[in-house]
Formats: structure tokens, C-alpha cells, sequence
């Protein structure tokens, strides 16, 4: 109410409307204002999505290392199986000797490699995680430096608004 009371005291007698340009710019401080503050929210809403997509990814990487372990170690047991059978066929001992350690050199050297498809699985969940993360800090530091920035057009303007139309009465 008391906005439409300071406009009718502005227009009251013709010297008033010298004032236009000054309202004019007050309005297009308040919209530029509004266009920081939405532009920020918007660039926090991206990050968000950029988020969500990086943490699908931390998921589908976990599956996929998953998968690939599983995979590795059923080769694994096929060729120990293999190395098993054809032992056997030799008509070889498998209780002790070179045989034995020959199969627990396979287990080992298998054992070794599917250690480092985990670790090459938790390497790529970690980087997906941790891109997540820092997009949900740039989407706060985003949005409040639009808040800022709202906040600081607006000030700025509408102090030199009211300059110049206070320094022509």
C-alpha cells in the first residue's frame, strides 16, 4: 500500500514525472536481480542432474567390476580345472610335487588378478562418487553466488537510482 501512496505522491503535480527514468531503473535493477537469483538456481539444478548421472555411473561401474570379477573367476576355476584333468590324464600325482605347486601358482596368479579388477572397479566407483560430489558443490556455490549477486545488483541500483532522483530535488 505504501508503494502505490509514494507513486501517487511522485505524480502528483508534473515535476513528477521526471522521475520515470528512475523507476524505470529500479524496475530493471529488480529484473536483473531476479535473472541473477534464477540463473544461479538453474545452474544448481544442472549440477544436480550432473550428480545423479555420475552416481548412475558409480552404480553401473560397481555392476560392470562385479561382473568381471565374477567372470575372471570362473576362468580361473576352468583352467585350474583344465590343469586338474589334464594332470589326471598324465596319471600325475597332484597331492604334492611340482603339480601341486604349479596349481597353487595358477589360484595365486588368479587370485592376484581378480584383486585387481576389484580395485580397478572401486578406482572407477571412487572417480564417479567423486565427481557427484563436486558437482553438488558447484551447484551451492552456484546458486548462492547467484544469491549474492541478486542481492548486490540490487543494492547497487537502487542506491544510484535514488541518487539521481534525490540529487535532481
Amino acid at each position: 500500500m505504501r508503494f502505490f501512496q509514494f507513486i501517487r505522491h511522485i505524480f502528483k503535480d508534473e515535476s513528477g514525472y521526471a522521475a520515470i527514468p528512475y523507476i524505470i531503473a529500479a524496475v530493471g535493477v529488480g529484473v536483473s536481480a531476479y535473472g541473477q537469483y534464477q540463473s544461479g538456481q538453474a545452474q544448481e539444478k544442472a549440477y544436480k542432474f550432473n550428480a545423479a548421472i555420475a552416481e548412475q555411473d558409480a552404480a553401473a561401474e560397481r555392476k560392470k567390476a562385479d561382473y568381471e570379477e565374477g567372470q575372471a573367476r570362473l576362468r580361473l576355476r576352468q583352467l585350474i580345472g583344465t590343469q586338474r584333468t589334464l594332470y589326471a590324464k598324465a596319471g600325475v600325482d597332484l597331492s604334492s610335487g611340482s603339480p601341486l605347486m604349479v596349481l597353487a601358482d595358477t589360484a595365486a596368479r588368479g587370485e592376484e588378478d581378480l584383486q585387481m579388477i576389484k580395485y580397478g572397479g572401486d578406482v572407477a566407483v571412487a572417480q564417479q562418487r567423486n565427481q557427484a560430489s563436486l558437482a553438488r558443490f558447484y551447484g551451492k556455490q552456484t546458486s548462492q553466488a547467484g544469491t549474492i549477486g541478486a542481492f548486490g545488483s540490487a543494492a547497487s541500483g537502487l542506491s544510484s537510482a535514488y541518487v539521481g532522483y534525490a540529487g535532481r530535488n
